[in-house]
């Protein structure tokens, strides 16, 4: 096997996918929003943010060992939830975007 088709082979470095949603965003969580026991202040399975509740998106990273982004949502109250991209919707109903694709 020559030396360029055992480079093409090996694994390289993967970025980060874009995020679909922007820093500032005002949301509505499209699901109900449990603790899955990331939540320090909320008993295991309690609910944070009911379907259709709104909040804002103060902060975007990336799934630990992932390259899925998640968001920081603030819900009332203080109430600050990881979320993925599927559990959230933009509050002024406009339709998601597709990452690669421009509208």
């Amino acid at each position: 096997m020559s030396d360029a088709i055992t480079e093409a082979k090996k694994p390289g470095f993967i970025p980060p996918r874009e995020p679909l949603y922007d820093w500032g965003l005002a949301v509505i969580a499209a699901v109900d929003l449990h603790n899955d026991g990331s939540h320090p202040n909320a008993e295991d399975g309690a609910l944070l943010a009911p379907k259709g509740t709104p909040g804002t998106i103060v902060r975007i990273g990336h799934a630990e060992g992932t390259q899925i982004p998640v968001y920081l949502v603030e819900f009332p109250a203080g109430v600050v939830v990881g979320c993925l991209e599927e559990e959230i919707a933009p509050a002024d109903g406009r339709r998601r975007g597709v990452p690669g694709v421009m509208d």
